[in-house]
């Protein structure tokens, strides 16, 4: 019976032997195809009890004295990497979706105009913000918290991401809702230029010559315009800064359209002598006007208005009219004499009350505490008969009296020198200078010498010159 136990002992051990070698068998592949991985297999036990299914009942399960535990170990990679991985090879990482419920920091957006721009700057965008109607304050070019509101405005008005800050999609789309149509462009013609430059000098942002040519200077004359003008500093002239221009620059009418037929026979008579007038002396304000009008302010650097405005009827009169001669077309077209400037005058005629009679431009001028206050024409002696030159004062006067020596009328009559006065007369009025008096200073204006007769007083001073 010992020999059967023993015997039966051996078996069993065989058995689990046996089940240990398939157990070492099946581990080796696996093993293997970690390696292929690069991630070495972890190292597996496995008993020989396990490997069984369970032991049948009344069979003895326990381990014989002397027998071992099988350990089955990785077979060694195919490659000559270490099975186990280095202390500083770099942990893998996989990028994951953040989980829901969570949010991730969106970056700040970059701002083109922040709080720290320059004040012209800062004034371009309160302007651009005002014309939007979201920035109800002062252009001064300081960024403060009403400018954050305002951009922010407009951020919610437009559908724009609401940050506060004036990033590049809200500066671009700023600018376009704040454009104008250009009205003067680089490659306008050299008129346009220069009436361009000539509008910036007399606005004292253009220091150059006014030549047609449109450069860099003008761009920066542009530009300083619509910073001054608190206008939206795109550096061309687009319609809004070209409409401030023409208003900054503009000057009273001085002769319109409707004027009288002196004053524009005197137009015509004064651009005649400047060589831009070719028609008839009529009168008549009609399109020719108008165009040599505007010849006249492009040849003379004028703003190009076409109208005769203030500016353009003192440069016409200043080149065409010089103090001391006469102008005997203006006479012959039936037009009154320019009134004369108190500098142009006699030193004698400036203080008090004063009747300046001026040969050289066959005028009588009267004065009062040294401001001019009518002018007209007057016509003087014959030769041998001149009229005496000197300062004189009025002796008599007479509302009507009949010459002693010629027996002739001579309504309005004032005397200053023995038989000569200033009168009326009715040859000067139909003759003219074809004429000549005895001596006397002759008026042909009925209502002018009249007028003039009833504002003198006896002792007035009389000034004849040349």
């Amino acid at each position: 019976m010992r020999t059967i136990r023993m015997d039966s002992k051996r078996t069993t051990n065989a058995v689990a032997a046996a089940l240990a070698v398939v157990a070492l068998t099946v581990a080796a592949p696996a093993a293997r195809a970690d390696d292929t991985t690069g991630t070495p297999a972890p190292t597996t036990t496995t008993s020989a009890s396990s490997a069984t299914t369970g032991p049948a009942s009344g069979t003895d399960t326990s381990t014989p004295t002397g027998a071992t535990t099988a350990t089955a170990s990785p077979a060694p990679p195919a490659s000559t990497a270490p099975a186990t991985a280095p202390a500083t090879a770099p942990a893998r990482t996989t990028a994951r979706p953040a989980p829901a419920g969570t949010f991730s920091a969106a970056a700040a957006p970059t701002a083109v105009i922040p709080r720290t721009a320059p004040v012209a700057t800062v004034k371009d965008l309160q302007v651009r913000l005002k014309l939007v109607g979201q920035f109800p304050y002062a252009i001064t070019g300081v960024y403060w918290s009403a400018v954050d509101r305002a951009v922010l405005g407009f951020q919610r008005a437009q559908g724009l991401a609401e940050s506060g800050v004036v990033d590049q999609a809200t500066w671009d789309l700023l600018r376009a809702r704040t454009s104008s149509p250009v009205a003067l462009p680089r490659t306008a013609t050299a008129l346009r230029v220069k009436d361009l430059q000539v509008r910036l000098k007399l606005n004292g942002r253009f220091a150059y010559a006014v030549t047609g040519v449109y450069w860099s200077a003008v761009d920066r004359a542009v530009l300083a315009f619509q910073l001054a003008q608190n206008l939206p500093q795109s550096g061309v002239v687009d319609q809004r800064t070209w409409d401030r221009l023409e208003a900054a620059t503009a000057s009273p009418l001085a002769i319109g359209r409707t004027a009288s037929t002196g004053q524009l026979k005197e137009v015509q008579l004064r651009l005649r002598a400047v060589g831009r007038w070719a028609y008839g002396i009529t009168g008549v304000y009609w399109s020719a006007l108008d165009r040599e009008v505007l010849a006249f302010q492009q040849q003379r650097n004028l703003p190009q208005s076409g109208v005769i405005d203030q500016r353009t009827w003192s440069r016409l009169v200043a080149l065409t009219y010089t103090p001391g001669t006469f102008d005997q077309h203006r006479y012959s077209a039936g037009l009154a004499p320019v009134m004369p400037r108190l500098a142009a005058l006699d030193s004698r005629c400036r203080t008090g009350r004063v009747m300046c009679v001026d040969k050289a431009t066959r005028t009588l001028t009267w004065v009062v505490d040294g401001k001019p206050l009518m002018v007209m024409w007057a016509r003087f002696g014959r030769p041998g008969l001149e009229t005496r030159e000197g300062t004189f004062r009025v002796q008599r006067m007479y509302e009507y009296v009949i010459s002693n020596l010629y027996f002739t009328p001579m309504p309005y009559s004032m005397f200053f020198s023995g038989g000569q006065a200033v009168h009326y007369s009715s040859n000067f009025a139909r003759l003219g200078y074809a004429s000549a008096s005895h001596g006397c200073v002759n008026i042909g204006d009925h209502a002018l010498v009249k007028s003039l007769f009833f504002k003198v007083r006896v002792g007035d001073k009389v000034v004849v010159h040349h």
